[in-house]
Parts: structure tokens; sequence; C-alpha cells
């Protein structure tokens, strides 16, 4: 998903998702454009269409000199990786009405494709442990803590525009072998 009216779908549907239904921060402070961030340019954003309609979405976040987003938001060790190996998977969403597994599980085989081709053999992902769990026990994926700091003032402050989902999803930052799923 790189064309224009494309991407302003993509981050529209993450503001119906993350702000309106899931309530991750207030829909009132932010606009769909304020979404953007400094790892759009070293990302592969795959989106699940019916006709016309974006449904579903993942973002593939490459190895770059930007570092990945987990290191802004946790204070986490990265460098027992191979440099080059490591993505970071974000933005997984599902419009509501579209909601199912054979979506998500859709975009994140797409992405699992994308990733085997750039040579990409570790997933970062941070999620809460309810969707970790799931994850892990319906399609069987081994899903890894990954060890995190205490969190640095910056960190702290960053996260105040999405307190929400900090405080009521409490989401922890986990690794995944690709090398293990093939």
């Amino acid at each position: 998903m790189e064309k224009p009216e494309e991407l302003e779908k993509m981050y529209k549907l993450l503001w119906e998702v993350y702000g309106i239904e899931k309530k991750y921060f207030n829909p009132n402070n932010f606009s769909p454009e304020s979404l953007k961030d400094e790892y759009e340019t070293s990302s592969i954003k795959i989106g699940a269409f019916n006709g016309e309609e974006l449904i579903g979405m993942v973002r593939i976040i490459l190895p770059s000199s930007k570092g990945l987003y987990v290191e802004k938001d946790f204070n986490v060790d990265l460098s027992h990786f191979p440099c080059g190996e490591i993505a970071e998977i974000s933005r997984l969403v599902v419009a509501k009405k579209y909601r199912n597994e054979l979506i998500a599980f859709g975009l994140l085989k797409k992405a699992f494709e994308i990733s085997r081709k750039k040579k990409i053999n570790y997933w970062i992902v941070v999620t809460p442990e309810e969707i970790k769990n799931h994850f892990s026990k319906s399609f069987g994926v081994k899903i890894h803590p990954l060890k995190a700091g205490e969190l640095t003032e910056k960190q702290l402050k960053m996260r105040e525009k999405m307190s929400n989902y900090y405080k009521i999803y409490n989401p922890k930052p986990y690794w995944v072998s690709l090398k293990e799923m093939y």
C-alpha cells in the first residue's frame, strides 16, 4: 500500500480502530493524518481490501538507521539479533465488521512471505499477553518474551498520547523466530 489514497485509508482505519473503537487514545486530540511516524519510509504496509474498502492492515518496520519502534517504546536490547534480519510487526488492525481470524491470519501470512523475501528471520511484536496467547494457541506460533528494562523518562512521556493502551492492555515486547515457522 503506497498509493496516497490507500495510505489515507490506512490512517483512517487506524484512527477508527485505535481511537474510536478501542479508545487507545482520545480521537478528539488526533486526526488520522497525525498517526504518521518516522517509520513510514522504512516500512512495508500490507492491506486487505473488500473492493475499494480497506478492511485490514499490518505494517512491517524494516531494519534501518532509525531502529525499531519498540526501542522507543521499551527499554530493550536487540543487539543479540543479527543485524538486518530483524523487523517489527505493528499496526495489525481489522475493521470491526470484518473481524475474524482469517483476515488477520492472511495479513500475517503475507507479512511472513515478504519477510522471507527480505531475508528477515525475526519479528519483534508488542502486544497484550492475551493476544500473544491467542496466536500461540490458535496457530502454534512460538512467541518469546523480550527482556525490557525500566522505562526512561522520555519513554514514559511518549506513551502519554496512547495512555489507555498502556494502562488497560499492558502490552509487552516479544520476539518470534520465523525459522521456527518453516
